[in-house]
């Protein structure tokens, strides 16, 4: 059996806590994701994009990350507002090795979805449903040192900070330049922070 047998999928649940829905990426989300990915704070600490991204981009960035469900090895979840549904950006679990019980956490907010604790809502949900649901035991959180805004979201999500990758996150767009990296980690046995 290869690693996108149905054997190998995640189990798709949508996620409600924290006033906000975890749902799967649909195609009418395509907007949202070329103005959340296009804006330039995205872009600088992406080490996921070369550049701005077009309509046939988007598109292929929501199908893609349906086919992650089914490899079993990524749960990207939309972020969106409980009660308007409005998209709010991007939360996921990546590198998820169940049989080593440990995976990452990644996300990206819209612009005007900074801010107000968002993506500290949305990473301590989907943190925890790995923890309880997938049975993970380790969640590491890696950023660009430089990215002061990541490292406050470790600190209130109880990643405790472990050391530095150096010269471990390549920088967009900016081919043989890499940036150091802070790495954090939660573990399953870790206190569960206060977050709302």
């Amino acid at each position: 059996m290869t690693e996108t047998t149905a054997a190998n999928a995640l189990p798709y649940t949508e996620l409600d806590g924290f006033g906000l829905r975890l749902r799967a990426w649909r195609e009418d989300d395509v907007p949202a994701v070329l103005k959340g990915l296009n804006d330039p704070e995205s872009l600088r600490w992406s080490s996921m994009q070369a550049g701005p991204m077009d309509e046939a981009g988007a598109l292929d960035y929501v199908a893609t990350r349906a086919e992650h469900w089914k490899q079993g090895r990524h749960a990207p979840y939309c972020v969106t507002d409980a009660v308007t549904g409005e998209v709010l950006g991007s939360v996921e679990l990546h590198k998820i090795e169940r049989r080593m019980g440990h995976a990452g956490v990644g996300y990206w907010l819209l612009p005007e979805a900074r801010g107000r604790g968002t993506v500290t809502r949305a990473v301590e949900l989907c943190v925890r449903w790995g923890f309880e649901h997938l049975g993970l035991h380790r969640i590491d959180l890696g950023h660009a040192v430089g990215n002061t805004a990541s490292c406050r979201v470790a600190d209130r999500c109880g990643f405790a900070y472990e050391g530095v990758l150096r010269g471990f996150l390549p920088a967009a767009g900016e081919p043989g330049t890499y940036y150091d990296t802070h790495l954090h980690a939660r573990l399953a046995t870790d206190p569960y922070p206060a977050v709302g």
